[in-house]
């Protein structure tokens, strides 16, 4: 009778909230420790369900009588449900009422089977015989249970084999073996191997014939038995071992009759082990029903997940209470995919700002890691500060997850702001924490006390220990982080918190072994398994079921769409295993090995599936890329359909009201009395590029943070030469001093000037900055300098009258911050202001009505001195020179006065009226607010690409694509 005794043959339905660790799991919002947390089972003989009490937002809590209790906000409501179950209990209706043994390939089948065979006892009923229906493997870890209870030694003798376990032993062990090629690593090779020795447990592959054609394997496999027994550890399937020998010995009672139902293939292990215990083995056969399929092709997969969403959603939308699914091959690589399909279509404001997070509603078979929820994602993101150096990336994603510490964004945006100006690829966990305590002061946050106490936790501990205390430790640092965060989890992150602790146990399981191991390795334990930990939400039933091909077997729908049917996928490629050879795992028939087989196994379960709804579509993509595709053979008695003939969904009718244009060419004007503007003479540069950006930039703010670089970028390199440079003639001061010093003392004035300008670089980029790399920065520092002073013998007789003159000014109102890199002085008394350049420049981007940069012209109009000439000092290995424009002749080499070609006026007076004017509109410009997103030459479109997504430019072009506007 369905009791409290039985209860575990509803375990996909009943599950109490526990606690897991020491340390408590938070709770979501209004949730009761005392009552039952119900997934989807319909349990209609349960009366005593108490209304009042409150459970987890949008989860069904127990369907009753048809109705399904949900939670709604702050009240529970009552919303009827009239699905019918989706497996169909007629065939083996007579086979559970004598109490017939049930077995599916999977935990689904076997909840689907519960669940019809519960709503089939409906009429008045209030309890009844629980069925005995179990997934294969479940049902082998439960015999394995009651022979352990019944005292069978074989079985108490070794504990199971946890996935964990399993991996780190198989590392070890390949490890530790001196005769493995170079090229196999360890953690590459650890799950092959796994996964090849469970193949030969489940295939029944000789001893004798892996020692004589599989040497090395053979050798890890005896190696591995070996930590087995040194353990007191059994796999899977050495656990089906035990079951034999125990129903032989009569510890177990044999079972008149076996059911297998949704088994496409049967291992011969396990064949073995039921024909043994069992006089009748059956298998299931579904409904005879005459198939009704359609094939219709899609241009390529994202064609063919959208054609399979739209006509899901005009199914449910024509009837919610009918069954549809869909049947996807690949479904965990393309889950997001579909998720972001169906949301989009059943709830289109699931992604606006301010929407609670709500269940999808569609139920989806295919989970993710648990270590890519965003929950665990952060755990794991922070415990990595224990090691001594991470990515700039990871340290810029930790201060935006809302997983720990206080949330204020003040501190966190500040500490990233800091973290991006380094412009380093990667940084030292103690950088870092000295960075977040350096903007705690200007700001109220306790997260540079946090990481300094997990520190502190850390070095606690000795190099190397067990796995229960680095576990101890990770849960302390996490504490003391604050993890999860301050504010209240929602049932979904409460779900990922519960799935993180049962993993813990798995983790804390890994002490059995007895081994010490470092931090580092200890961590990487820990993430290797939350990734092998698959998480899915627990969601109510829905209408519709997105399942993958193994899942979706034994089911019943009443529309049904299966994709993915070309001829590349279906039937399967072979899939050979390089640590056995080929022959023989075709000899034994493991899967994926001989295509003849694989053909079979296609026709037989498309034959299932046929026989899956009353109508099904069977779809496939033309192409793939560039590479054209074909249907498989398999479906060519289906009749074809285009895909205009699917149904689709049916849109509601929008009456659109006339909306008024509004220019957004202004905005307010700049009123430099209350707002500052930083930029100096880039405010021009961008203003003339596009106005749009200048203003985003300048007057919003919205400017990106350099990128980070390995070793140093242009900027980097250009600000070493100019401090070269301003040392050198310093020193120097001019051409006469240059020209009396002799070539080896040039030679150690360089040297020494180059050591000085680095040793900064060296205390602030030491792990950039070693020998090796200061050797050859020396090198290329010297040759440039040398080479360029080359260049300024040349010239006619100066001084140097200024180095790196700052000037506030203003031109036309707007107040401008210059920086001149320097400013010679002629032996007639005429000044040349001077700017160097280690990347390309040409004099070209001072002309037009709208100039690409005026820099050196603004230094020219905003200097207290009249110059008699502009320039660019042009220091490149393969070409230094002066370039610019001059009021006569003679004044530097390659300088001269304007010709009048090119757009050039025909004067050096009309060089600066041209300047005056051109600065004079671009200034006026800006201060007028003026920002229409024009785009004037390239620059804003190749190097301002971030400001995109304020601009809109791409939309712009798609609304205006007629050429109204620009």
């Amino acid at each position: 009778m369905v009791t409290s005794d039985t209860a575990r043959c509803f375990s996909d339905s009943w599950r109490v909230s526990r606690k897991v660790s020491s340390t408590p799991a938070t709770k979501p919002a209004a949730s009761n420790k005392n009552v039952f947390r119900v997934r989807s089972m319909v349990f209609p003989g349960y009366k005593n369900f108490s209304a009042g009490k409150q459970h987890h937002h949008g989860t069904v809590l127990v369907n009753i009588e048809g109705c399904a209790i949900m939670k709604d906000d702050s009240r529970i409501t009552k919303k009827p449900t009239m699905m019918r179950p989706l497996f169909d209990i007629d065939p083996l209706r007579e086979e559970l009422g004598k109490g017939a043994l049930i077995l599916t390939p999977n935990n689904r089948l076997a909840s689907k089977i519960r669940q019809a065979w519960g709503l089939s006892q409906h009429s008045g009923a209030l309890h009844w015989s629980a069925p005995e229906v179990y997934a294969l493997e479940q049902w082998i870890h439960e015999q394995w249970l009651r022979c352990c209870d019944a005292g069978f030694i074989e079985a108490a003798a070794g504990s199971g084999l946890g996935t964990a376990m399993e991996l780190f032993l198989w590392e070890q062990v390949v490890a530790e073996d001196r005769e493995r090629p170079a090229t196999v690593l360890p953690a590459n090779f650890a799950r092959l191997a796994s996964n090849s020795y469970a193949n030969i447990q489940n295939y029944l592959v000789p001893d004798n014939r892996l020692q004589q054609e599989a040497p090395l394997l053979w050798r890890w496999i005896s190696h591995f038995r070996e930590k087995l027994s040194q353990h007191d550890l059994i796999t899977s399937a050495d656990k089906v071992g035990i079951l034999q020998r125990a129903y032989n010995c009569g510890i177990l009672p044999a079972i008149p009759t076996i059911t297998l139902c949704g088994f496409d293939t049967l291992s011969p292990l396990h064949r073995k082990l039921l024909e043994g215990i069992s006089n009748h083995l059956v298998f299931a056969e579904a409904k005879p029903v005459l198939p009704q399929p359609q094939q219709v092709a899609l241009y390529d997969e994202q064609a063919e997940l959208t054609a399979a969403a739209d006509w899901a959603v005009a199914h449910y939308l024509a009837a919610p209470e009918a069954r549809i699914g869909i049947l996807v091959p690949e479904l965990p690589k393309l889950r997001n995919k579909i998720v972001r399909l169906l949301r989009t279509r059943l709830q289109p404001d699931y992604s606006e700002p301010g929407q609670v997070r709500t269940s999808a509603s569609f139920n989806l078979s295919a989970g993710i890691p648990l270590a890519e929820t965003p929950l665990i994602a952060s755990a794991l993101l922070l415990l990595t500060i224990n090691r001594a150096e991470l990515s700039l990336a990871d340290f810029c994603h930790m201060l935006n997850t809302p997983f720990w510490g206080d949330l204020s964004p003040e501190p966190r945006a500040k500490a990233e702001l800091l973290l991006r100006k380094q412009g380093r690829v990667s940084l030292r966990s103690s950088e870092f924490r000295h960075l977040v305590s350096e903007v705690e002061k200007i700001t109220d946050s306790d997260m540079s006390q946090r990481l300094s106490q997990m520190e502190v936790l850390r070095r606690s501990l000795p190099a190397t220990a067990g796995f229960s205390a680095w576990l101890a430790l990770f849960q302390q640092q996490l504490t003391t982080l604050g993890w999860p965060g301050e504010r209240t989890l929602d049932s979904e992150e409460y779900q990922q918190r519960q799935h993180w602790l049962d993993m813990l146990e798995q983790y804390q399981s890994l002490d059995q072994l007895n081994c010490k191991v470092s931090l580092n390795e200890a961590l990487q334990q820990l993430q290797q398994l939350s990734y092998g930990t698959v998480f899915q939400a627990e969601t109510p039933d829905s209408s519709i079921q997105v399942l993958g091909f193994l899942e979706g077997a034994g089911l019943h729908f009443d529309h049904l769409w299966v994709m993915g049917l070309d001829n590349r996928r279906w039937p399967q490629p072979t899939s050979l295993n390089p640590l056995l050879p080929v022959g023989l795992q075709r000899e034994f028939g493991m899967p994926r090995t001989d295509p003849g087989r694989e053909r079979e196994l296609a026709e037989r379960q498309l034959e299932n599936l046929m026989k899956a709804a009353p109508k099904v579509i069977l779809s496939y993509s033309q192409f793939d890329g560039d590479q054209q595709l074909q249907p498989t053979n398999l479906i060519t008695g289906a009749a074809k359909i285009e895909p205009d003939e699917l149904p689709l969904k049916t849109g509601q009718v929008v009456n659109f009201v006339a909306l008024e244009p509004v220019s957004c060419e202004f905005a307010p004007p700049l009123n430099t009395a209350k707002e500052a503007v930083r930029g100096g003479t880039r405010i021009l540069k961008n203003q003339a590029s596009c106005p749009f950006n200048a203003f985003a930039i300048h007057r919003l703010g919205a400017e990106q943070p350099r990128e980070p670089s390995i070793g140093l970028n242009a900027g980097d390199r250009g600000s070493l030469i100019h401090e070269c440079l301003r040392q050198l003639w310093h020193y120097l001061e001019n051409q006469q001093q240059l020209l009396a010093l002799p070539e080896p003392e040039l030679t150690s004035l360089i040297e020494s000037t180059v050591n000085t300008a680095l040793k900064p670089w060296q205390r602030r980029r030491a792990d950039l900055f070693g020998k090796a790399f200061t050797r050859i920065e020396q090198q290329r520092l010297g040759g440039l300098l040398k080479q360029w002073l080359t260049v300024e013998k040349q010239r006619p007789p100066f001084s140097v009258a200024s180095l790196e003159k700052h000037e506030n000014t203003q031109f036309c109102g707007l107040p401008l911050h210059l920086v001149i890199d320097r400013i010679d002085q002629l032996a007639d008394g005429q000044t040349v202001i001077i700017d160097y350049k280690t990347g390309k420049a040409v004099t070209g981007q001072w002309l037009g009505d709208r100039p690409d940069d005026l820099q050196l012209p603004l230094y020219l109009l905003c200097s207290e001195t009249p110059a008699s000439a502009i320039c660019f000092a042009l220091i490149s290995p393969s070409e230094p020179v002066f370039t610019g424009y001059s009021e006569t002749e003679g004044l530097l080499p390659g300088v001269a006065p304007p010709t009048g070609k090119k757009n050039e006026p025909e004067s050096w007076q009309g060089l600066m009226d041209h300047w005056q004017q051109a600065a004079a509109t671009l200034v006026n410009e800006f201060k007028a607010g003026y920002a229409a997103i024009s785009f004037h030459g390239d620059y804003a479109k190749r190097y301002q690409t971030e400001l995109e997504p304020l601009n809109r430019v791409a939309e712009r072009q798609q609304l205006f694509a007629d050429g109204d506007e620009a």
